[in-house]
């Protein structure tokens, strides 16, 4: 007698069900597997549920990435005080220095393209 489980390899429900039953998330028929088939569809949900948490997890980091309001650039600094206070933000690529720092990456893409362009045109 083998598992049975929702068969959509995307689907994270991962408890015990009856054949023919529906799963309660995304409303597969569950059916019965052989031992071989079951190890192979739960590898397949492992792997998709690593891949949202990596996602996930890309998606924080680029969230808290800084960003400098002229030329789009990561290699940003605190020039001095705390980040809490009224800080100067130094960046390393184009030398903007001021108050103001960017957390917007579709925003920082379209400076980084604007300023190569500004800068390949001087």
């Amino acid at each position: 007698m083998g598992g049975r489980t929702c068969p959509n390899s995307k689907c994270m429900y991962d408890e015990e069900m009856h054949a023919g039953e529906c799963c309660p998330l995304c409303g597969a028929e569950a059916r019965e597997f052989g031992f071989v088939a079951l190890g192979k569809l739960l590898k397949e949900k492992w792997n998709v549920m690593k891949l949202k948490r990596e996602e996930k997890n890309a998606e924080y980091v680029m969230k808290r990435v800084k960003f400098c309001p002229k030329c789009g650039s990561t290699d940003v600094f605190w020039a001095s005080g705390l980040p809490q206070l009224w800080s100067t933000w130094e960046c390393r690529k184009c030398g903007y220095r001021g108050p103001l720092i960017l957390e917007d990456n579709k925003m920082a893409a379209k400076l980084r393209k604007d300023y190569s362009k500004k800068k390949a045109s001087q």
